[in-house]
C-alpha cells in the first residue's frame, strides 16, 4: 500500500507560515527586534519540520520497500 508523502504538505505549511509572518509585518509594523526574534522562530521551526518530514518520508519508503521484498519471497 502507498502512501502518500508528507513533504509536500510541510512545504505548504511552511509557505504559509512565511506568508502569515510577512502580512503580521506590514499590517502591525513591530519593532525590529519583535520582528528579528519572531522572524528567527518562523525559519528554525521551518527547518526542523522540513527536516523531520524528510527524514519520515524516507524512513516509510524504506520500511515500503522491505515489506513489498519480503511479501515477495
Amino acid at each position: 500500500m502507498k502512501t502518500e508523502k508528507l513533504t509536500p504538505t510541510i512545504l505548504l505549511l511552511v509557505l504559509s507560515m512565511l506568508v502569515g509572518f510577512s502580512l503580521l509585518w506590514i499590517v502591525y509594523k513591530p519593532s525590529f527586534l519583535v520582528a528579528a526574534v519572531l522572524g528567527l522562530v518562523v525559519v528554525s521551526m521551518s527547518v526542523v519540520l522540513l527536516v523531520y518530514a524528510v527524514k519520515f518520508d524516507r524512513q516509510i519508503r524504506r520500511r515500503e520497500k522491505h515489506d513489498e521484498k519480503s511479501t515477495q519471497k
